[in-house]
């Protein structure tokens, strides 16, 4: 008679279709749920699957089971490319390593940190094990297309499923059939053909077909996932019904080694009362760092209220990528109030009465300066400890009513904390957040390997007959409003806009831009590299015309600008990097908090006077990544290069002084500072502007301001 845990206690049909019932319901789980081995070869197998049968895995995992699963290997045109270059003993490795990779990548981008979490964890602890299969020799160039599993129980007796199905959500969309073959009637000998088939093929026993294992380094791609994220179930049983696993505490992760700077940033803070500035070079880990002062803070006060503010909704999901790893349990605030107001409210009441020591909320500037928000955290219980990300933007009217006054602690996070032209709003910001405890400069930080060298290529754009003239009408019109004794500054600003707008589209741009991409482009290929991983930063109102003109050369380009879904930057970002697509086309949506290291190449063709835009612009190009030697930064400044006379030298020295300051900036860290010197050496000569050369642009706003002058925008 079959016990309770057999498989012979199941009904078992011979055949099973999606036509008739759900397979993964009907069959899949109950055979899970009493096995102790499974094994599967499959050609599609994605983490999502897991999600699915999590009713018979979390049964297989009471039974103590082990799983042993050989899929195909699904990467993109990019990986396979850079495998390919590859030495022949180093190609199995990446194979294995792009392969986990893009598993943890779709989850990260569906934010499924529960499915990331099982996976992790059952790899983590033995019960699932992975081999990847490729197709070679008279099978090379196809896939491992293999539809078996193999279910066993404790006593020894075994089903095997052998049919159309793979192991993704799709898969239980479509229309899918499979056969049933039992150890104890007479599918037996069926049975035992595809047990031995199993086993020659887990031990990498075809000719036709390359087996790889994952190595224990390999491994560490996802085990090390299981730092941050909490273990689905205990090491002997899984929780039963009703039973919640102990939530994780905040705390540093293994793989985490804070830099001497990050340590100086934390130290200084603590001796200022916990409180300051973190002006520190964008790409040089200020999200870690100051999450790692909030852990410290909670290990020496045994309970902490953390609210973040962020400018953007992209960042809230990065900021709480981050904060999972530390053992933070964060509320995502923004958009509709009705999607996170009960929860926060709930989970306030809990922090208040002591049920729980710790609360984490993200929110947007835009959210957390609203009156909902607001009355929330005024509610809130003490310690609170206040971290405000990319702060220059928090200065203003209407985004410093997000600043609460409650909070004891606070930290503030920017490479450029001061707002450019506004010292009323400056002073907000200084006076709440504090002095700057670090200023870990963007020189400092590329000799301390924290940053990519940069090399650095002014591009000559002169305007034409047609910009010139209008450039010098507007110009005319500026400075007789300068001139009268009532200024009319709402009239001063729209011709300035209107001046700068003329300069940010010059036309002799895109022609100047698609001639040197052309020439990087051959160069990369007759050295037999793809030309990719370029960044373009246009003006407002061009990036089409940009990308249209960039396609039409053949490279595969993408725009990434405001009105691109959230849901879709993640895969655009994630497909840049990869090497799926060539290039991104921006204006500014890139200039604060999106991350793309894999960047070699910039050309900025957006003129901006602003060294808080053009400073983050070169951040996002710093950042390290593998393989990453240096990155390369085309500007495209426009002066009075062959137009001195038409413009008139005094003319000619006002524009070439808009573009100066932008060029100390980023010529005086490049690698290559005289090269770029030397490029524009006898337009500076010419119109007596050597002193100017090395000014950057707060040095020219001091110098400026302490003479009561406009800067020239």
């Amino acid at each position: 008679m079959a016990t309770e845990d057999s498989l012979r206690n199941l009904k078992i049909k011979n055949t099973y279709s999606s036509l008739e019932s759900g397979i993964i319901e009907e069959i899949i789980i109950p055979l899970l749920e009493k096995s102790v081995l499974y094994d599967r070869g499959v050609g599609f197998f994605t983490s999502g699957w897991l999600k699915k049968v999590t009713p018979g895995f979390l049964s297989f995992v009471r039974n103590k089971g082990k799983a042993r699963i050989v899929t195909s290997v699904h990467l993109s045109e990019g990986d396979w490319a850079t495998i390919k270059k590859a030495d022949q003993e180093d190609q199995d490795r990446l194979i294995v390593e792009s392969a986990l990779r893009c598993t943890i990548d779709e989850l990260n981008k569906k934010l499924e940190y529960d499915t990331l979490a099982a996976l992790a964890w059952l790899v983590r602890d033995g019960i699932l094990e992975f081999r990847f299969a490729i197709p070679k020799k008279e099978l090379s160039g196809g896939i491992f297309h293999s539809k078996l599993s193999i279910f066993i129980d404790a006593h020894g007796d075994g089903v095997v499923l052998h049919g159309s199905q793979n192991d993704s959500i799709q898969a239980s969309l479509n229309e899918e059939s499979l056969s049933a073959f039992k150890s104890w009637d007479t599918g037996l000998d069926w049975y035992h053909d595809h047990r031995k088939r199993f086993n020659q093929l887990w031990g990498n026993q075809y000719p036709n077909l390359k087996v790889l294992k994952i190595k224990e380094a390999e491994k560490e791609i996802i085990i090390r996932h299981t730092e941050y994220l909490p273990c689905p179930y205990t090491k002997s049983n899984y929780p039963k019904k009703n039973e919640k696993v102990p939530p994780k505490k905040p705390d540093f992760f293994k793989t985490l080694v804070l830099r001497d700077y990050q340590k100086e940033a934390i130290l200084e803070w603590q001796k200022n009362d916990r409180r300051g500035i973190f002006e520190m070079a964008t790409g040089t880990g200020k999200t870690i760092t100051a999450i790692s002062a909030a852990v410290e803070v909670y290990k020496k006060e045994n309970r902490l209220a953390l609210v973040i503010l962020v400018p953007y909704i992209h960042l809230v999901d990065q900021w709480v990528e981050d904060l999972l790893k530390f053992g933070f349990h964060p509320t995502r605030c923004y958009e509709s109030v009705n999607k996170w107001k009960l929860d926060v409210g709930n989970k306030i009441r809990e922090f208040n009465a002591k049920l729980s020591d710790h609360i984490c909320l993200v929110s947007t500037h835009q959210t957390s300066s609203m009156p909902t928000f607001r009355k929330m955290i005024s509610r809130l219980h003490e310690p609170l400890l206040l971290i405000g990300d990319e702060i220059h933007e928090l200065g203003s009217v209407s985004y410093s009513k997000a600043l609460a006054d409650k909070a004891t602690w606070r930290i503030g996070l920017s490479a450029t904390p001061d707002r450019w032209y506004d010292e009323e709003g400056t002073q907000i910001i200084r006076d709440y957040f504090g002095k700057t405890v670090i200023q870990y400069e963007l020189r400092k930080a590329i000799k301390e390997n924290a940053l990519t060298p940069y090399h650095y290529y002014p591009e000559k754009i002169d305007l034409d007959e047609e910009e010139i003239e209008e450039y010098l009408y507007i110009s005319k019109i500026i400075a007789q409003e300068y001139g009268k004794k009532a200024k009319d500054q709402s009239k001063i600003e729209n011709y300035l806009r209107k001046r700068a707008d003329l300069i940010g589209r010059a036309n002799n741009k895109i022609p100047q831009l698609l001639k040197i991409l052309a020439k990087h482009k051959n160069e990369s290929e007759s050295n037999g590299q793809k030309f990719q991983h370029i960044l373009l930063y246009c003006n407002k109102g061009t990036h089409l015309e940009v990308l249209s003109a960039v396609a039409d050369m053949g490279l595969k380009i993408h725009e990434f600008v405001h009105d691109v879904p959230l849901k879709n930057r993640k895969k655009i970002l994630t497909a840049f990097s990869n090497g799926e697509i060539d290039g991104l086309v921006a204006i500014r949506c890139l200039d604060q908090g999106v991350d793309v290291p894999a960047t070699r190449r910039a050309y900025i063709l957006a003129s901006s006077t602003n060294p808080r835009e053009f400073v983050q612009r070169r951040g996002r190009i710093l950042r390290k990544s593998n393989g990453k030697q240096f990155a390369v930064v085309h500007d495209f400044m426009v002066g009075p290069w062959k137009t001195i006379d038409s413009l008139g030298k005094e003319t000619a020295k006002k524009l070439l002084l808009r573009e100066l300051p932008r060029f100390a900036e980023f010529s005086l860290d490049a690698q290559n500072s005289q090269e770029a010197r030397n490029q524009i050496w006898d337009s500076i000569e010419t119109l007596d502007l050597i002193s100017s050369i090395r000014k950057r642009p707060w040095d020219v706003y001091k110098e400026l301001h302490n003479e009561n002058k406009e800067f020239i925008k």
